[in-house]
């Protein structure tokens, strides 16, 4: 029988992060091999750190003075994050003890997750002598070994075994394979590896040695299997065949065995990878470190290039300290050093007769911005500054979108105060606060070596008083679909000006207030925990949830698990925490499937319509939505336009409001583009209370943006001026005779032209107002719109108002890509009774037909 024996059917994704490792020959920490559980009481002693952790309670370390690994516990609901699943005694945390950076989410040694469930079938060693796992604290000595076995569904005895000695600097891995049948099996030998991210993936001929590395992160792995070489495969790379003669296939004679073994080991560059794996091929390199200096002192993120006979070897970058260490070949040796804002440096030395080197580069200075940005008070203030390089001047970029602070041509500031290292020339600077604030535009020179100053005032021109803006729907790497810093998740929303936005991660609960708090700034945005519980059948079975309990270092963060039902699945989440008061949200749906045709084969089956039951708010944008109609394609499939559909669903009589969100993961520009504004007790961030929001959202007191600030309210000649109702109400107005007021302020950098009532979801030709047909209604200033519009129901209807900027955009500030969508805002519906029986839907289908089946 043939089978290849891999990992788990996943799409690779991506991970980093921001700290350093060090070179293999400077050890630092313990002197003996350690083996742990992770519990309350050793978590902070043996659990290692890096932005991709994911060890949790249950988990085992490996320890030594040179590295930390972490084993997933062996169970079959173990999950390293929502695409990293099945990780049971798998590797999912590995990285350097002195300098703690891990990037890796998993790696699987011969594909199979360990599925044990009871910890005495685990078997530990120290120094040979057999140690229960079951009350593990922590053992030391100079040998640990750690092994489980689990069965295969060929029914094959699979033992994995993780070894570490004092000393060793790098993790022994060996996988036995058992045949018990009564006749020979073949397979093919895999491993999976799960670097996420920007990694780069090669094979070193010289040394069989397989590799994975991070540039900017500064994270490398190698991997090494005894008398095989490694063939990358999959459509990433990911999936590792280890072959002999050119083949992966091993044929295991019955009752007979067969064992793989590797070596695995981090590294802080792919550089550094080549010489340790020369040294254990027997072929050592002369050890070297350099560091990269400029008259202000140490460069970070230098690139150091090794070449060989004109051709790059591989690389590695500093670190905060200005050096990298790695092996160069003994004798001559070229170093090409390229830095941000700086010139090339290339640097040759020699090494035939040392047996270490060092060499201190200096490289000329770069130009510096020390930004200096303040509200109108004088007082500190989030801020993005985008740098756009005018005339020879290259736009820079300061790092991936996965970055926090320095992103692409961005900094991201959390209290507009500090200094950006960027090359001479010209630029164009837009500072910006969300769109409640004014942008600046302005441009500077920077001169190499000398500090150009930033100081710029923002000024909150458009008026919000009584409402507070969010956005409800964000993820960083936690999540696992992506490798954002969720500190930059943090940072985008604060210097966006979003004044409330739960954390929401897929399939994990989880905070953002650790990093409000670090920073200072837990005044300025209000938050709480929350995840998205994402399960299979895209896109209807997403759904958001929040508050919900945080049950730290545990699987999930304490969250529900997924479910391939969409109905059970949000009923699950809806229920969670004893029945808790949450908002639960439901993100990007197909309301078409959910409504009658789950198959979407254009026939009513009833859908998922149990969801709704469970629904407290839609997502339903994007908002320009609203002024098209779906269309059908040349095979019949409707364009997607969730917000046309919510309009179809408000006319049958579901009443549940919408909402929009960015749905972000990467951290260039990808927060503030869209958000709510939410009817609300107090403007101050710091005074918002959770359930006030989540009631207020439940209720639909609030209107959808990417940017224009909406008012709507309905008034009546008996109530005067005073408003008697705002979006989400419910209101009798006998005789259907009254006006809805609107008022839309706009920022600088935005603008709207066309201001549309819609009545039970259709445009109202007679409300229709545009900038060209009724100018004096429109204004140039901060109020863009504000006028008193008169209605004449005649019967029961839910009114919707929406803005847009026809023909213009957000504009740079937003960037290139979010910056090409229209400025746009719509409110929630306000149900209008006209004759004082409840109000009754018109089930009006406004020109499409639905799967609604009998009824």
């Amino acid at each position: 029988m043939n089978r290849t024996l891999r990992l788990f059917s996943i799409s690779p994704i991506v991970l980093i992060t921001l700290l350093i490792c060090v070179p293999f020959s400077n050890p630092v920490g313990s002197d003996a091999a350690e083996v742990a559980r992770l519990t309350p009481k050793t978590w902070e002693s043996f659990a290692p750190h890096g932005k991709e952790v994911d060890c949790i309670y249950g988990d085992y370390v490996l320890r030594n003075d040179q590295l930390v690994a972490v084993i997933a516990e062996p169970l079959r609901t173990r999950n390293a994050n929502m695409t990293v699943r099945s990780v049971g005694g798998m590797i999912i945390d590995l990285t350097r003890v002195d300098r703690p950076n891990d990037q890796l989410s998993a790696y699987h040694p011969n594909g199979m997750p360990l599925v044990v469930g009871d910890p005495s079938r685990i078997e530990i060693k120290v120094d040979g002598t057999a140690t229960p796992a079951t009350d593990l604290a922590s053992r030391q000595g100079r040998r640990i070994d750690w092994q489980a076995s689990t069965r295969s569904q060929d029914g094959l005895e699979v033992t994995i075994r993780y070894s570490l000695i004092d000393g060793q600097p790098y993790l022994s891995v060996e996988t036995e394979i058992t045949n018990p049948k009564e006749k020979e099996v073949s397979l093919s030998l895999s491993d999976l590896i799960r670097a996420d991210g920007p990694f780069e993936f090669g094979n070193d001929a010289e040394t069989g040695m397989f590799w994975a590395s991070e540039p900017w992160y500064r994270q490398a792995y190698g991997v090494i299997v005894e008398g095989r070489s490694i063939k990358r495969s999959g459509s990433r790379g990911s999936v590792l065949l280890l072959e002999e003669d050119g083949s992966a296939k091993i044929t295991v004679a019955a009752g007979g065995s067969h064992t793989i073994a590797r070596k695995i080991f981090p590294a802080d560059s792919q550089l550094q990878l080549l010489g340790f794996a020369k040294r254990l091929a027997g072929d050592p390199g002369v050890p070297m470190r350099i560091e990269v200096v400029d008259p202000a002192g140490p460069v970070n993120q230098a690139q150091v290039t090794l070449i060989r006979d004109g051709k790059p070897v591989g690389s590695a970058r500093t670190g905060s300290d200005g050096q990298a260490r790695f092996d160069v070949p003994p004798g001559p040796f070229h170093l090409q050093i390229e830095s941000l804002g700086r010139p090339t440096k290339e640097y040759h030395g020699n090494t035939a007769t040392a047996t270490a080197a060092s060499a201190t580069v200096r490289v000329d200075r770069c130009g510096y911005v020390a930004g200096k940005i303040r509200d109108t008070n004088g007082g500190p203030i989030p801020c993005k500054v985008a740098f756009h390089g005018t005339g020879e001047t290259k736009t820079p970029n300061f790092g991936p979108n996965s970055e926090a602070v320095s992103v692409g041509n961005l900094h991201y500031s959390h209290n507009g105060t500090f200094r950006q290292e960027i090359g001479p020339g010209t630029y164009e600077v837009i500072i910006s606060h969300g769109p409640e604030y004014d942008a600046v535009f302005t441009k500077i020179e920077v001169q190499r070596g000398q500090t150009t100053d930033l100081v710029a005032t923002l000024e909150r021109v458009v008026d919000t008083k009584g409402w507070i803006s969010s956005d409800f729907h964000s993820h960083s790497t936690p999540s696992g679909d992506n490798t954002g810093r969720q500190l930059g998740r943090v940072l985008n929303l604060l210097c966006e000006n979003i004044e409330f936005g739960p954390c929401t991660e897929h399939n994990r609960i989880d905070s953002y207030a650790p990093h409000l708090e670090r920073l200072g700034v837990a005044h300025l945005m209000a938050t709480c925990t929350g995840m998205e519980l994402t399960g299979g059948l895209l896109p209807v079975n997403h759904q958001n949830a929040f508050p919900l309990l945080h049950r730290p270092r545990t699987q999930d963060g304490g969250g529900p698990r997924t479910d391939s039902n969409p109905v059970l699945q949000i009923e699950r989440l809806a229920m969670w925490d004893d029945k808790s008061d949450k908002l639960v949200q439901e993100n990007h749906p197909n309301l078409v499937q959910i409504l009658g045709d789950r198959d979407l084969n254009g026939e009513a089956d009833g859908g998922f319509a149990g969801m709704f039951g469970f629904m407290d708010v839609m997502e339903v944008h994007p908002p320009d939505g609203i002024f098209a109609k779906p269309e059908r394609d040349a095979k019949g499939k409707l364009t997607r336009n969730p917000i046309f559909h919510w309009m179809q669903l408000l006319n049958l009589g579901y009443r549940i409001p919408g909402v929009v969100n960015t749905d972000a993961h990467y951290n260039y520009h990808e927060s503030g583009w869209l958000r709510n504004y939410l009817h609300s007790p107090t403007d101050d961030p710091a005074e918002i209370d959770v359930m006030d929001v989540v009631h207020t959202t439940e209720r639909g007191r609030l209107t959808m943006t990417t940017g224009p600030f909406m008012e709507v309210s309905l008034r009546s000649a008996a109530a005067g001026d005073q408003p008697i109702a705002l979006p989400g109400d419910d209101v009798e107005l006998p005789g259907g005779k009254g006006n809805l007021h609107v008022r839309v302020q706009c920022a600088n950098w935005l603008d709207i032209n066309r201001v549309q009532v819609f009545v039970n979801g259709r445009a109202e030709e007679a409300l229709n107002f545009t900038r060209r047909t009724t100018p004096t209604q429109f204004g140039n200033g901060v109020v863009k719109f504000d006028a008193s519009l008169n209605v004449d129901l005649k019967v029961d209807s839910h009114l919707i108002v929406a803005a847009i900027g026809e023909g213009l955009d957000l504009g740079r500030v937003m960037g290139q890509g979010w910056g090409k969508k229209s400025p746009v805002a719509v409110s929630n519906p306000i149900f209008v009774d006209v004759d004082g029986k409840g109000f009754k839907p018109n089930r009006d289908l406004l020109g499409l037909e639905l799967p609604l089946g009998a009824e």
